[in-house]
């Protein structure tokens, strides 16, 4: 019985699995098939670090080849390995015969793939696409390579080129789809393994297959790959607990992040947004994400700081929001965006990305002295000062405000960019143009960094007018935001002007841009931690008493760990102690109730019941680099460090282990021109810092 040309039943464009490449997905169909049959799976795995699937899979009961008889279920273990590194996929297929007698198989391998640009998959529908252009077959040495290619409207011709490291047939359906079939024969008790190598626009040039197809045999000599490339890429830092869960979490926390680092060209590493969506630059993620990294990693803040100003705005566009100094919102590179039928190629539609970066900035130089950098990037920087004194205060009323300019681009510009997250009590969207709380606290806190900047460059007039604007912010800001008789921050005033009077974690960004005043930290602080905005799993995004409450919806009553972990830095800030032990306990309890002690990009914001784990958002990224970066920001502010821009002391300001964790090893923790090596311990009257080594000229701080 032959079974060739039989296309795979599964080949279907309304799926959103595949291979993606810069935006676009080069490969919707990868399959194979044994004697006509897809293999019945038994297991998989996630190894070295995310960059490695293993599927084992066993065959079902099937009918022999040219012979009358048939092979039983179970006869094959059939071990899939898809290995992830650079820009090339690697597969290993491992064939192992149970049975006392060789058999014989005929498996078959269907690519295929229209080359959707990520926004079709996700149902934009566009008007005309290119053209598919015939597949290539051909040998070269001891590979079979086979090439689908695609020409866009961009008039970019988009290649995916398959090398087979065996012998194999062509069975051609259609260019967007072809099958390759082979017969082996598997002796008893032995295996037989078929590699492939899959590349994207370019042939892969062949020097790396050899040591990673002898898959499961070499694993430790690609996860030695791997660690090498993480090393590389982030710093040696060690930080250990006597929690197994929390230990189990820093690890893959850190693993998330370095599996979404990019490296360009001039080798800065961008932390891309999250998997499977958002797979891209994204201004505020990538600062958020690098400021939450400080100090533990801190070239990904210069990576991130240099990929942005790089990218600064430079002239008005209105399809794209882009103006000059501003901050980009997302870079994306397919089809759709290069020939402008969406403007996210890049999009500049964030009101918040641009004093989020100087916020970032100033919090790299703190702890980095990298006043080299500093330089270098000062006149664009000044730039982006410019932008949010001109572009972002369009109306001139002394607070950074949006509108809509793009008719394709986002209604909601901060980081609840949904249409429907802005709103008054009554449940009515806001009315443009938009003053969001915190964007009023980040651009405070921004003015005040720039300030410090200056100073620390000797300009002295400079700093003294950047202060100055700060503090008439500051107390603009307690008029018009402030409500003095709930003592409560709106979530923003609307283009009425009328304030959003809702209580939302917004006014939590608030705290940790030091906006407010300490009293009414604290009243904002004992709302966060209300039954109304305190699940037990975390602070929702609106409170439950709000019309608009609903904790199945993205940003109005779910719980978002990166907006808790700004928030925890916030009560650290303020000294809410007891708040921020509660808040930590609350995500450390997340982790603990996870299948895989990760944090995703958002859960559904229900009152915890016993030790019942949140409800998922469906389609939540996981990884999500702001979730993995909780982690750091929340171990940062359970142990209040700070620095001062001088670099004379690392301040711990009153430190605080929660009940689960007693004690806390840092080890290769480095600045300037010193390293440490201290541990932290849950004593009987607060925490203790033990400096175990320490080099260079650093004292250490302890207050209490």
């Amino acid at each position: 019985m032959d079974f060739r040309g039989e296309a795979p039943r599964a080949y279907s464009t309304g799926s959103e699995l595949g291979f993606y490449f810069n935006d676009t997905r080069y490969l919707s169909v990868w399959e194979m098939t044994f004697n006509g049959a897809a293999p019945v799976p038994l297991a998989n795995e996630l190894r070295f670090g995310g960059n490695a699937l293993v599927f084992s899979m066993t065959n079902r009961d099937f009918q022999m080849i040219g012979d009358a008889g048939r092979i039983p279920r179970d006869t094959f273990l059939i071990r899939r390995v898809l290995a992830f590194y650079l820009d090339n996929v690697y597969e290993t297929v491992e064939i192992k015969n149970f049975s006392s007698k060789t058999q014989t198989l005929q498996i078959e391998q269907w690519a295929g793939g229209r080359f959707d640009d990520i926004f079709e998959v996700r149902g934009f529908t566009r008007a005309n696409r290119g053209r598919m252009l015939s597949p290539d077959d051909y040998v070269k040495g001891n590979e079979r390579i086979s090439t689908l290619q695609y020409e866009g409207l961009d008039h970019q011709v988009r290649k995916t080129f398959i090398h087979r490291y065996f012998e194999a047939e062509k069975v051609r359906v259609s260019p967007s789809l072809v099958g390759h079939f082979i017969r082996i024969n598997v002796p008893r008790k032995e295996t037989v393994s078929l590699k492939t190598v899959i590349s994207f626009d370019h042939p892969s040039d062949g020097d790396f297959h050899g040591r990673v197809f002898g898959g499961l045999s070499v694993a430790d000599q690609f996860e030695a790959m791997v660690q090498r490339r993480e090393k590389a890429l982030l710093s040696p830092l060690v930080v250990e607990s006597d929690n197994a869960i929390l230990n189990r979490a820093i690890t893959n926390a850190k693993t998330d992040i370095h599996m979404l680092l990019t490296q360009g060209s001039n080798t800065d590493l961008y932390p891309y947004a999250g998997i499977p969506w958002f797979s891209a630059a994204f201004g505020r993620d990538g600062i958020i994400t690098a400021y939450q990294l400080l100090p533990w990693y801190p070239s990904v803040a210069r990576g991130v700081i240099d990929y942005a100003l790089a990218h600064l705005g430079s002239k008005v566009d209105g399809f794209t929001d882009e103006q000059p100094g501003k901050v980009f919102h997302e870079m994306r590179r397919g089809e759709v965006c290069k020939t402008r039928e969406l403007p996210f190629g890049p999009y500049y539609g964030s009101v918040d990305a641009t004093p989020l970066l100087l916020v970032l900035l100033g919090e790299y130089i703190r702890w980095t002295h990298d006043k080299e950098k500093l330089l270098v990037w000062w006149p664009m920087v000044l730039r982006a000062m410019e932008w949010i004194n001109k572009w972002g205060d369009f109306d001139g009323d002394g607070f950074v405000e949006y509108k809509q300019q793009s008719p394709r681009g986002l209604a909601n510009q901060g980081w609840k960019d949904s249409h429907d997250s802005i709103m008054h009590s009554d449940g009515t969207l806001a009315e443009a143009p938009i003053r969001l709380c915190e964007v009023q606290g980040y651009v405070f806190q921004a003015k005040m960094v720039m300030a410090g900047l200056a100073k620390f460059l000797d300009q002295d007039e400079l700093a003294a007018h950047f202060r100055k604007d700060a503090l008439q912010l500051k107390e603009r800001f307690r008029e018009k935001f402030w409500d003095s008789q709930s003592n409560y921050i709106y979530l923003a005033l609307d283009g009425t002007p009328r304030p959003c009077d809702v209580r939302s974690s917004n006014m939590g960004h608030c705290l940790w841009s030091q906006i407010v005043t300490p009293s009414q930290a604290a009243d904002v602080s004992t709302i966060l931690m209300s039954e109304f905005m305190f699940s037990g799993h975390g602070i929702r995004t609106l409170a439950s008493q709000e019309s608009s409450y609903n904790p199945l919806s993205y940003h109005n009553g779910s719980v978002w760990p990166h907006d808790n972990s700004l928030i925890m830095e916030g009560f650290r800030l303020y000294g809410q102690t007891a708040h921020l032990e509660k808040l930590a306990l609350a995500l450390i309890g997340v982790l603990e109730s996870s299948n895989d002690f990760r944090l995703p990009e958002l859960f559904c914001g229900f009152r915890k019941r016993g030790v019942e784990p949140p409800i998922p958002y469906e389609v939540a990224c996981k990884p999500q680099a702001w979730a993995a970066g909780s982690v750091f920001l929340m171990l940062k502010s359970m142990l209040g460090i700070s620095m001062d821009i001088d670099q004379s002391f690392l301040v711990f300001n009153s430190p605080l282990l929660t009940p689960k964790i007693n004690t806390l090893e840092i080890k290769n923790l480095q600045g300037r021109n010193w390293e440490i090596d201290l541990v932290v311990r849950r004593a009987q009257h607060g925490t203790v810092v033990e400096i175990i080594r320490k080099t260079g000229d650093l004292r250490v701080l302890t207050v209490k």
